[in-house]
């Protein structure tokens, strides 16, 4: 046995530039394929950390009735008896309140619609660390007066900058509709920026001027220290809290659950299709090694070598063409990816810029879990033994006597 994995290793470099071609080829594929795995992992739980951060949250709370019609008289009536419960919960990170309200935004030459966030600083700081994603002037503090957040790519739109006026109209909890002049006092940017151009943030003591109630509260968001915890925490608030309705990030964002249930099957996809081609040249590669050893194959069979021996040694010799190369893409793929999970990858020359509308950050960290080169490592050796069944099977159809004549 140990001879035939001899002569199968001896038998690859026979022709030395071939085998080079297809050992390159195999490296250079299984590198770019796990550069773009890598990449899209890194991606996808960039955008999952993100959105978790920065926006969804773990779990959301709310009045029933206000999911449906976001009517800022629907309010968490029991937020004192919640907020004692979330401070006491050793599981819950940080959390906020927050009072929502769709409006208009006017300033002298355009009026939009937006969603008006009137939120605590502190705990929102705490929670989705909005201050840190000011880009120019200073975030919300108790004490300002008529004060606004508002997106760096709202502002360049309605030509807003610090300090410049603007008016904001809603609806109260009365039903009639308030307005009031805001100056604009901080611009933001998350990694959203179609949640930067819908929002915009002012405290909820200036909300309250306006509507007449000191608390004020549609929408509770929380963040846990242990993410996998999300399902038993809601169920437990849920319970507790049976008239308010519980929502998990799952629930609030199916396509984050998406992402993260179908982005390992995806990557197994594009890896077997690059696999796939790259058994194409490989059968390829050994048809025709084999058509040009025709009288040296017959003339093994004719001296006695049985044909599971033969089928042995072809099939060795594919597999050790292909392991060279796996390996040498395999490591070539895991240093690229290692350099460029700690450094990052700015997408913005290249357009990344345009990846900030869907809710993903210019500067990319690739990253693979481990479990995926064990996954690729069964892959190849399927394609090892689907891509050497068809030469080897070609070379056990020779005629000893036709094919020693074949010289």
């Amino acid at each position: 046995m140990i001879l035939m994995f001899k002569i199968a290793w001896r038998n690859i470099w026979r022709n030395p530039r071939r085998s080079f071609v297809m050992i390159a080829a195999i490296t250079i594929g299984l590198w770019a394929g796990l550069f773009v795995s890598g990449l899209m992992v890194g991606m996808m739980h960039i955008r999952f950390i993100t959105s978790i951060e920065q926006h969804v949250s773990h779990i959301q709370i709310h009045h029933p009735e206000f999911l449906i019609d976001n009517n800022l008289v629907h309010t968490i009536k029991d937020w004192e008896t919640l907020r004692e419960q979330l401070q006491t919960n050793s599981n819950v990170k940080a959390f906020t309140g927050r009072a929502i309200s769709n409006g208009m935004l006017s300033t002298a030459t355009q009026t939009r619609g937006t969603t008006i966030m009137a939120i605590d600083p502190i705990t929102e700081a705490k929670t989705t660390g909005l201050d840190q994603n000011i880009l120019e002037g200073n975030y919300l503090e108790e004490g300002t007066k008529n004060q606004v957040l508002i997106g760096r790519s709202l502002a360049q739109k309605l030509k807003l900058q610090i300090g410049s006026r603007l008016v904001v109209t809603f609806q109260n909890t009365e039903g009639d509709l308030v307005s009031s002049a805001f100056r604009v006092g901080g611009i933001f940017q998350t990694a959203n920026l179609l949640l930067d151009e819908k929002n915009i943030y002012i405290l909820q003591s200036c909300l309250a001027e306006y509507t007449g109630q000191q608390t004020l509260v549609n929408e509770v968001a929380l963040l846990l220290y242990v993410a996998e915890q999300v399902n038993s925490e809601s169920e437990a608030l849920q319970a507790n809290f049976p008239y308010l309705q519980v929502r998990t990030w799952a629930d609030i964002s199916p396509e984050l659950a998406y992402i993260q249930d179908m982005g390992n099957q995806m990557l197994i996809m594009i890896m077997a299709i690059i696999l796939l081609a790259l058994a194409f040249g490989l059968v390829n590669t050994m048809l025709m090694t084999v058509y040009e050893r025709v009288y040296e194959l017959g003339m093994l069979m004719a001296i006695g070598m049985n044909r599971i021996r033969v089928f042995l040694m072809i099939t060795l010799e594919t597999l050790f063409l292909t392991f060279v190369g796996a390996l040498a893409g395999m490591a070539l793929g895991y240093i690229t990816i290692l350099i460029l999970g700690r450094r990052g990858l700015d997408l913005a020359p290249v357009g990344g810029d345009a990846l900030l509308q869907y809710g993903y950050p210019s500067m990319v960290y690739p990253m693979l879990e481990p479990i995926f080169f064990i996954q690729l490592t069964f892959l190849v050796v399927i394609m090892v033994f689907a891509s050497a069944i068809f030469p080897a099977m070609r070379a056990l159809k020779l005629k000893p006597a036709v094919a020693v004549r074949n010289d």
